[in-house]
């Protein structure tokens, strides 16, 4: 039987919303054990629309991924694409985790979407698309048809923003136990989000100004997206075989770093912006509405500006 423990610390998301990054600060605290891997994944299984097909996996198996971890409080994994996984994903997690603690980053819905596309792109998955309104067309044909949700199809980017249709039901689902971080905040004030987020975790504080708090996994453009498909792929299969151990790895990154990025040759025009924003209006307000419901009073200005729409 493996030994490890269960996470009792969730990142469950949003995708592209500062969750690597803020990842990397929790477990820096000496409270707080990482799991092996940042996206664990585990409670996916009980989403249909991931895993139609496959059982789930043993407990042991999540179990393993906190082996290292020894007397620290707090287990932590991140997982975004729990987020909008729906009430199958919060009751796995409820049944299997007990009262974990859970953080939702939420981000303007209007850069995330232009971050997921870039970060599509980076990655080569979406070749056949060639400009972010082609990106928008597709993702909001998908939405009308009800195919925006699937997990393989790496064009969920438009659905995701949609944060009305899965927030309060975490909200309703964990309340003291949950709290909701805006990136925009992160990225502005990271220790004051850090403070308030260790006196929620009732952990020590006094440490936050001593922790690197350098931006994670920022998106490197392809200059080849097919290139970058290759790469990734090679990647992904070196990991899951244990071929790319971390003195292959880093070289390689770099390496593919130096070869194949470069900068975007593509920005969001303001009529984009525009036509993105209008899409999100609905939703932002309704979003805004459940975290004051919830007592949530300083929001960013992409939520204060929707409440007086």
């Amino acid at each position: 039987m493996s030994s490890g423990r269960l996470a009792n610390l969730l990142i469950v998301g949003v995708p592209k919303a500062g969750t690597t990054s803020l990842f990397g600060y929790l477990i820096q605290h000496p409270d707080i054990c990482g799991s092996d891997v940042k996206e664990i994944g585990y409670f996916n299984y009980f989403h249909p629309l991931h895993n139609p097909d496959d059982r789930l996996p043993p407990i042991e198996t999540y179990r393993a991924h906190f082996a290292h971890c020894t007397g620290q409080r707090y287990a932590l994994e991140a997982t975004p694409s729990y987020s909008y996984g729906g009430q199958e994903v919060i009751d796995g997690i409820r049944q299997l985790l007990g009262e974990p603690k859970a953080i939702i980053t939420l981000r303007n819905p209007t850069d995330r979407l232009w971050s997921a596309y870039t970060f599509q792109r980076s990655l080569g998955n979406i070749t056949t698309i060639k400009s972010f309104d082609e990106y928008l067309n597709v993702c909001e044909l998908r939405r009308r048809d009800g195919t925006d949700r699937k997990a393989t199809s790496h064009l969920q980017g438009l659905a995701i923003g949609f944060y009305a249709d899965y927030l309060s039901a975490w909200l309703d689902a964990f309340g003291e136990d949950l709290r909701v971080v805006f990136a925009e905040d992160m990225a502005r004030e990271p220790t004051r989000v850090l403070e308030e987020l260790f006196g929620w975790l009732d952990i020590d504080a006094s440490g936050v100004s001593n922790l690197n708090m350098g931006a994670r996994n920022v998106t490197a453009h392809a200059r080849n997206p097919r290139v970058a498909k290759l790469m990734y792929s090679l990647k992904r299969g070196g990991d899951r075989l244990g071929l790319l151990p971390p003195v292959v790895r880093e070289p390689f990154r770099r390496a593919y770093l130096r070869l194949n990025t470069g900068s975007l040759p593509e920005r969001m025009d303001p009529a984009a912006r525009r036509r993105v924003d209008r899409i999100y209006q609905d939703s932002n307000r309704a979003t805004a509405h459940a975290l004051t419901d919830h007592g949530y009073t300083e929001l960013p200005t992409w939520l204060e500006s929707a409440l007086g729409d």
